[in-house]
């Protein structure tokens, strides 16, 4: 990079000047977060940064953290475009800090099943809610100079075998054009973003990353769109096809096409005036993006203005789902005594796992923030109730000695053929991680790695201990071989992603204050990974007993001395993340069986919710008073809890998706996830069609908590609904207007959601949902006040269907139904027309 920013050149008149291998390296990675640039020219690379979240520093193991925002999922239920748009000014912020020219979201990926592992990271199953709320991010971003690339086009709704299933359904079918595809529609309605990610699965036969119909066909040719088409990361499985097809950038190096890509070209496959067709697309981007280059080191600066952000997202995205007897707010006036019950009441949930997550600033857990609201340390009793992770956690650094005595481990490299190791380290962490760079003078494949360490209990009793490796391994406890197992036959994605893939477990009676001497011996693999880096880590994990009866015991008798408990439960990013899907929705057991007891020996019971996709409470939701959807709330997030439970902030989440009442219940659960053909290719259908979510003819019926629902300390009233169309045929709007009257004695934000009912004049033949969104605002009215809300839409957009025959958008003439709130009113459509584009 050039000084503070680039010059101020028009970087596409360099095209001329590139060879054709320059041309081919703008087209591709350079690292695992930088596109290459061409240092002959003086064209920079550019730096792409994951996520929303939390803007990450380039390296996939840098430490550095960032400003940790709320998940997606927290953010579709804020049902803010306004404070979103603000949020996209702050990401851009971080983006500077990270020195990143693009920010690799938001995703707006459907929410189809509730399994699904990145939900968490999207925002509905609504596609305009989810395209309008990510269009606001992205104005806010690229407003600051910045590029976004939202993700992943199109249907990457599950995480199982996502590299290799095919959604069995044409780009041309009503379910993909007017939910899955239509939530880019509507993103680029609302904005124009500098990039498209493309998904890792394929639709219709072909993969997204060289789908020609998805990216010249719908993206470029018949919505317009300007900015880049770059792949998922080791999403590219062909040399030519890709950038026939539109694909610009291959992420990330070592590329799939490079050479090849050349050979190609000089062989007659593909010409160079298509490969500048790509390249031209990449120097447009930095002329985007010029503003952002920078040749300051990356930081992360606490900033007083991010953080009022962050506490105003997650309060925003909290909902309230149940409040029997209007147990909460919790008045601190009252001096209640509080048990406080969970781990994540300790240790804080703050975000999901995957590319999406990211490491906060600081952690402040609801422990402490709920003792500084409900003063001092008397009103709250803690106790951590049952354990809640899925792997075994790395051995706790205070409980490890090195030789020298320092906490930690050391950590020798052999290679296979020399008898003494080639390095020897201290390190403070109990484990070792290498992807695709290993230590100096390490040989990959034929060599080991050796962690020795003491490890001293701080309880007698049967403790667990594990082992994470990638290779053959052997774990030695003073002097005796007490777990060993083979090299893992797992992918470079499950191992980033996928912990449980690599955990082998053993119980050993140890006793507290005994030192015990520990070796983990771990092996490389046998080979080297082709077209991705190969793993090659171990970590020695240990996690000391407690009994689930016990501490259940334990958390009644602290429930009993207690005015109200508050359990913090749900789920955390060891369950929620890229790279696999959940297997079910139920509430754990454990959490159900400790929920069930503390609620039958407590006056009240406030259940905290922490999770990105829905979860059966059918097993606790009768015995607690009042449940709370917490979402992955970010660095702010206990802080805005607090603020909820304690009434100085009015609760005014919405759900962004229906939560069924079991997953028996969910449209999609016999369609869920892809299956394996007779011919060896997995096909992921979606039999459901238009009935997903809350479209579904029973959605009512099955639901729990629906589409769009959430308490308030404070009531509203609708009044005064009119609607008009004004214009005509495709050029026609539909106006409305409502009055929403606070009637309570607390001021309160509330979501003002339209819906609009099918045509009865629609053909017999075509079903429509009994109610689609059409348009939302969220609006802050006053105890006693009232606010007038006026929401505009097109006609063609409210009203419209796609028509599979004539492969275009069909606006029927008749009389629609308008729902507001508890009204109702009619439009009449007075001619019907067929149109195309956005």
């Amino acid at each position: 990079m050039m000084g503070s920013q680039v010059d101020d050149r028009d970087f596409t008149t360099l095209l001329p000047e590139l060879t054709l291998e320059e041309k081919i390296a703008l087209l591709s990675g350079r690292d695992f977060s930088t596109a290459a640039g061409v240092a002959r020219l003086n064209i920079p690379p550019i730096r792409v940064a994951d996520s929303i979240a939390g803007v990450r520093p380039s390296g996939i193991t840098a430490d550095l953290t960032t400003a940790c925002f709320p998940n997606t999922a927290c953010l579709g239920s804020t049902w803010d475009a306004e404070l979103l748009g603000r949020l996209g000014e702050r990401l851009a912020h971080q983006g500077r800090e990270k020195s990143a020219q693009v920010v690799l979201g938001p995703t707006i990926n459907i929410h189809r099943d509730p399994r699904a592992g990145r939900n968490f990271e999207c925002f509905s199953e609504d596609p305009l809610l989810s395209g309008q709320l990510a269009g606001a991010i992205v104005n806010g971003i690229q407003s600051q100079g910045l590029g976004a690339c939202p993700k992943h086009f199109v249907c990457n709704d599950s995480e199982t075998l996502r590299h290799f299933y095919d959604v069995d359904a044409s780009p041309d079918s009503r379910p993909l054009r007017e939910i899955y595809i239509a939530a880019w529609q509507h993103l680029l309605r609302t904005s124009n973003p500098t990039g498209v990610m493309t998904a890792y699965n394929k639709v219709d036969g072909t993969f997204c990353s060289e789908h020609g119909p998805l990216i010249e066909g719908v993206l470029r040719k018949e919505w317009g769109f300007e900015g880049i088409v770059m792949s998922d990361w080791f999403a590219v499985h062909n040399v030519v096809e890709p950038v026939k097809a539109g694909l610009d950038l291959e992420m990330p190096f070592p590329v799939f096409r490079g050479k090849r890509l050349a050979e190609a070209v000089r062989s007659g496959q593909i010409t160079e005036a298509e490969i500048d067709t790509r390249a031209l697309k990449m120097l447009e981007l930095r002329n985007r993006t010029r503003s952002s280059f920078s040749d300051e080191p990356e930081r992360s600066e606490i900033n007083e203005e991010t953080n009022k952000i962050s506490r105003e997202l997650a309060a925003g995205g909290i909902i309230l789902l149940k409040n029997d007897n209007q147990a909460l707010p919790i008045n601190p006036a009252d001096k209640p005594k509080i048990a406080l019950i969970g781990e994540f009441a300790g240790s804080p949930v703050v975000t999901g796992g995957g590319s999406a997550s990211c490491t906060p600033q600081y952690r402040h857990s609801p422990l402490k923030v709920l003792k500084e609201a409900f003063s001092g340390e008397e009103s709250v009793r803690y106790h951590a109730g049952v354990r809640t992770r899925r792997v075994i956690p790395v051995a706790p650094t205070e409980q490890l000695t090195a030789q020298d005595g320092r906490n930690g481990i050391d950590v020798k490299y052999y290679n296979d053929e020399t008898p003494e190791p080639i390095l020897t380290e201290f390190q403070a962490k109990a484990n070792v991680w290498m992807l695709g760079e290993f230590k100096a003078g390490l040989k990959v494949p034929g060599s080991r790695i050796e962690l020795l360490t003491k490890l001293t209990p701080k309880t007698t009793g049967e403790h667990t201990l594990a082992v994470q490796a990638t290779g053959d391994f052997s774990l030695v406890v003073d002097g005796k071989e007490i777990l060993s197992g083979p090299q893992k036959e797992i992918t470079t994605e499950q191992f980033i992603f996928n912990h449980v893939k690599l955990e082998t477990r053993v119980q050993l009676q140890m006793n507290a204050g005994q030192a015990y001497d520990i070796k983990l011996v771990n092996k490389s693999w046998d080979h080297l990974v082709k077209g991705e880096p190969t793993p090659y880590a171990a970590a020695i994990c240990f996690e000391e007993h407690r009994s689930d009866e016990a501490a259940i015991a334990e958390a009644v008798e602290l429930a009993k001395l207690s005015d109200v408990s508050i359990i913090y439960a749900g789920r955390n990013e060891q369950y929620e993340s890229e790279g696999y899907d959940l297997e079910d929705i139920r509430i754990p057991k454990n959490q159900a069986a400790l929920i069930k007891a503390v609620a039958a020996a407590s006056k009240k019971t406030i259940l905290v919710l922490h999770c990105g996709n829905p979860i059966d409470v059918s097993a606790v939701v009768d015995d607690v008073d009042a449940v709370v959807n917490a979402h992955f709330p970010g660095q702010e997030g206990a802080q805005a809890m607090a603020d909820i439970l304690s009434g100085a902030t009015n609760p005014s989440g919405r759900l962004a998706t229906t939560w069924f009442k079991t997953i028996e219940d969910a449209p999609t659960y016999g369609d869920f996830p892809a299956t394996k053909q007779e011919d060896g290719t997995h096909k992921f259908r979606y039999a459901e069609g238009m009935g997903m979510g809350y479209r579904h003819a029973e959605a009512a019926k099955r639901s729990r908590f629906p589409f769009g629902y959430g308490l308030s300390y404070t009531t509203f009233n609708y009044s005064d609904l009119t609607t008009s169309v004004a214009g005509a045929d495709k050029d026609a709007k539909l106006k409305v207007s409502v009055k929403v009257t606070n009637t309570g004695a607390r001021a309160g934000r509330e979501v003002v959601q339209l819906y609009v009912n099918p045509a009865m004049e629609t053909p017999a033949a075509v079903w429509r949902p009994e109610r689609e969104l059409k348009a939302f605002k969220k609006v802050l009215v006053q105890p006693g006040e009232s606010a007038v809300v006026e929401l505009e839409v097109d006609a063609k957009v409210a009203c419209s269907y796609w028509d599979e025959a004539e492969k275009a958008w069909r606006l029927e003439q008749g009389i629609y139904g308008v729902r507001v709130g508890d009204l109702q009113s009619e439009i009449s459509i007075s001619a019907g027309t067929v149109w195309g584009g956005l």
